[in-house]
């Protein structure tokens, strides 16, 4: 991912600095306690926000500010690679776990390095021993409450939700007595939704409520003007079949309907990806326009919201 044509492309294109990408020329990378001290803060400010990508090796334009200039290549004989990990170990409090320093070669001796910094599991403090974040193009100390926020990362749950549209065959039987598609109706459109657990802790409740255009809803009828949106509700509920094994059962010659337990929560453990719900859409759902809103709840975490288009979605 990360080579000389990335770097050339950056430059080529215009890509400007961001909350989750910033440039540095070779000039930032000295060994004085004044530059290393910003190194320090530079780095733990981005895993303090969300993550992103530090370069050193790239000099800002004088003319634009925040947008790439040309590369300004970094003595890997001066500031070794070694050196530059020793530095953000030792100096950043606690230790950034999953940092990467992706080393370019661009001529002899002649380097840059892209740092990949992952957003921290807690807060991180620099080496002046103050706590940073990433603001649009700055790096502002943080408020007391931001730091306790960040601090509990690792307490709340942090679940995201993820869409896909399943395409599946309206198989009838023909006039010669094989299957074929429905003339009427040749296939049937589901949206499945799905709930990932990208934290480290287990969530126990998840409830998700989102919002879509009645008329995508297969079964209702199709109406430009019928622009009103239909509510539902998505969780982690499941309920188990007594007899998994049988569609129905017998107790002497009567059949039976397949018996379920209670209702229960299935915990949702970290890394764990389950669908919470499927639900029949139309075909022209993925037209242009046609969107879903929702907002997760799950445990003690504040709730999230957003949304998606249909056309936008995984089609399989």
């Amino acid at each position: 991912m990360f080579d000389l044509d990335y770097i050339q492309q950056l430059i080529a294109n215009g890509i400007e600095e961001n909350p989750e990408l910033e440039y540095k020329s070779a000039a930032a990378l000295q060994r004085d306690d004044k530059k290393v001290m910003e190194i320090t803060k530079d780095v733990s400010s981005l895993a303090n926000s969300n993550g992103g990508i530090l370069i050193y090796g790239i000099a800002e334009d004088q003319t634009n500010k925040h947008l790439p200039g040309k590369i300004d290549t970094v003595d890997r004989k001066v500031i070794t690679k070694e050196w530059l990990e020793q530095i953000l170990n030792a100096k950043i409090r606690p230790r950034i776990h999953g940092l990467k320093i992706n080393v370019i070669t661009i001529a002899r001796d002649q380097v840059v390095y892209i740092l990949e910094i992952p957003k921290g599991e807690t807060a991180h403090q620099a080496d002046d021993k103050k706590y940073y974040r990433r603001h649009n193009f700055t790096v502002e100390p943080l408020f007391d409450h931001e730091i306790r926020d960040i601090m509990g990362r690792q307490k709340n749950t942090d679940i995201v939700i993820d869409f896909d549209i399943a395409k599946q065959s309206n198989l009838r039987k023909g006039a010669d007595g094989k299957p074929a598609l429905d003339d009427k109706e040749p296939y049937f459109y589901w949206m499945n939704i799905y709930a990932e657990n990208v934290s480290k802790i287990y969530a126990k409740y998840i409830n998700v409520v989102f919002k879509l255009p009645k008329r995508c809803v297969r079964g209702n009828v199709y109406d430009k003007r019928y622009n009103s949106t239909e509510e539902m509700k998505a969780d982690n509920t499941v309920r188990d079949l007594v007899e998994p094994n049988a569609e129905r059962y017998f107790v002497g010659p009567i059949a039976k309907p397949k018996q379920y337990g209670p209702v229960r929560h299935e915990p949702l453990l970290p890394g764990m990806r389950v669908m919470l719900k499927s639900i029949p859409i139309n075909e022209y759902s993925t037209d242009v326009g046609n969107k879903v809103s929702w907002t997760i709840y799950a445990d003690n975490a504040e709730p999230k919201s957003g949304e998606i288009e249909f056309c936008n979605m995984k089609h399989f």
